[in-house]
């Protein structure tokens, strides 16, 4: 059984957060023991996101107060959980003319990019499930298939690497036209997998060879936008599969490609991220979910538990190294776990795993840069995180059975926060002083202000 031993935060009271900031450490008189160091950098935070790909027409059709609201939500830094990224979906269009700065993408998701500006969002990048059908070897928008003119995949009615360069850099000046100018723009969707609906395949060899063919376009647009890269479907590599690994050696292994790749993006659906892909670009967790039936719970044991997503979290950033982590849908009309928001008509339901992105985006801002954190005892998984106003935010997740009082000292505990999130608690605030606690199964999130 494990000793609950009284925790002590000293962060010295010569510090300053804001001119750089000394170890901290907590310390346990038994087997706790958890350290901060300050000094110690490691990837800048991008941030947090999520897609409404496939456009969520149910969301964009509410009545504006509740889209209002569902922005509140998603995007808010003192009512919402912060997101600050936005995920576009590009394609759909079985005429490549039909999405090219016209009515169809591009159009129906300018909503989405303008609600998020009103709160300050200004990070969005774009992700093609599929080139047009025309363009492929199968004919069709479903079902995989693969680009004609990549190696390997030649076909009767010619190459067309180029025409979908500029079919996506169009795209991509569409936005901006409307004032949503992408950061990146990604040219496929889990290309390990061909299913039923919008989708393509492509080797590793095959994206790196496209990519400079995007770069090209975009810079003939004009655009500042860089080439996201490859969205696979999940984080490692496996017998007879290509994840992320092989994806991102690929791209900036070949240096036509790497000077146009600005993000590595994967999805952590075949495995998890918790290694490092590279240190040459950020890297974006860009699409995880779980598609159970709707579960709202904190923890009862399923994948869509508020703790597992807080675990998944603290995971990827601290261990696999991740600039930005999405989630799937923001909010959906799903009867499934596809969103963290769940619309019911007139009823906005909040899950408990949207209260975990909440915990880290709504104090982690853009810009934050992760510090080293560590812990003696096995069931608390910590990060920390010093934020470019010099604030430190400190993520403590106990994913033990027992509660951990947790005492502050060497730090202005009237200025001090700390937030709790478990079953019957959602960024509840706690005194951030003598008696805080660690309730087992729980996240404290601790917002240390700068000069502190």
């Amino acid at each position: 059984m494990r000793n609950s031993g009284r925790l002590t935060v000293a962060l010295g009271l010569a510090v300053t957060l804001s001119s750089g900031l000394a170890a901290a450490s907590v310390q346990a008189a038994g087997n706790a023991d958890v350290t901060v160091d300050a000094h110690q950098a490691h990837q800048v935070v991008n941030g947090f996101g999520f897609a409404e790909a496939f456009r969520e027409p149910v969301i964009s059709t509410l009545p504006q107060a509740e889209i209002q609201q569902i922005g509140t939500d998603l995007f808010s830094t003192s009512d919402g959980a912060g997101m600050s990224i936005v995920r576009f979906g590009l394609g759909g269009a079985t005429d490549p003319g039909d999405a090219i700065q016209g009515p169809g993408d591009v159009a129906d998701q300018v909503w989405l990019g303008k609600l998020a500006e009103q709160f300050g969002v200004h990070q969005f990048y774009a992700d093609a499930w599929s080139a047009p059908g025309i363009f492929k070897t199968n004919q069709s928008l479903d079902n995989g298939g693969s680009l004609c003119g990549s190696p390997g995949a030649s076909c009767v009615n010619g190459d067309f690497r180029q025409a979908y360069a500029d079919w996506l850099a169009a795209e991509a000046a569409g936005f901006a036209a409307q004032g949503i100018p992408l950061e990146a723009v990604d040219f496929v969707n889990e290309p390990e997998i061909g299913p039923a609906y919008a989708s393509m395949e492509e080797t590793p060899a095959q994206a790196a060879d496209f990519v400079p063919f995007l770069g090209r376009a975009l810079a003939e647009q004009h655009l500042p936008t860089k080439v996201a890269c490859c969205d696979a479907e999940g984080w490692l590599d496996s017998t007879g599969f290509a994840g992320a690994q092989s994806y991102t050696k690929a791209v900036l292994g070949n240096p036509a490609a790497a000077r146009y790749i600005g993000i590595i993006t994967s999805h952590g659906y075949t495995s998890p991220p918790n290694i490092p892909l590279t240190s040459e670009r950020p890297v974006w967790e860009s699409e995880w979910a779980n598609f159970s039936p709707w579960d709202a719970a904190w923890d009862d044991g399923t994948a869509g538990s508020g703790i597992t997503w807080a675990q998944d979290l603290e995971t990827a950033f601290s261990q696999a190294n991740v600039n930005g982590f999405f989630y799937w849908w923001g909010a959906s009309a799903s009867t499934a776990n596809s969103g963290l928001i769940q619309v019911k008509g007139a009823t906005i339901n909040l899950s408990k795993r949207y209260w975990a992105f909440a915990a880290f985006g709504r104090y982690i801002r853009p810009g934050a840069i992760r510090v080293s954190a560590s812990s003696t005892d096995s069931d608390l998984q910590v990060s920390a995180f010093r934020n470019r106003d010099g604030s430190l935010v400190v993520e403590v997740l106990n994913n033990g059975t027992s509660s951990t009082p947790i005492t502050l000292a060497g730090i202005d505990t009237a200025h001090a926060s700390a937030f709790l999130t478990d079953e019957g608690d959602a960024l509840a605030p706690e005194a951030a002083g003598t008696g805080l606690q660690a309730p087992a199964r729980s996240l404290t999130t601790l917002v240390v202000p700068a000069d502190r």
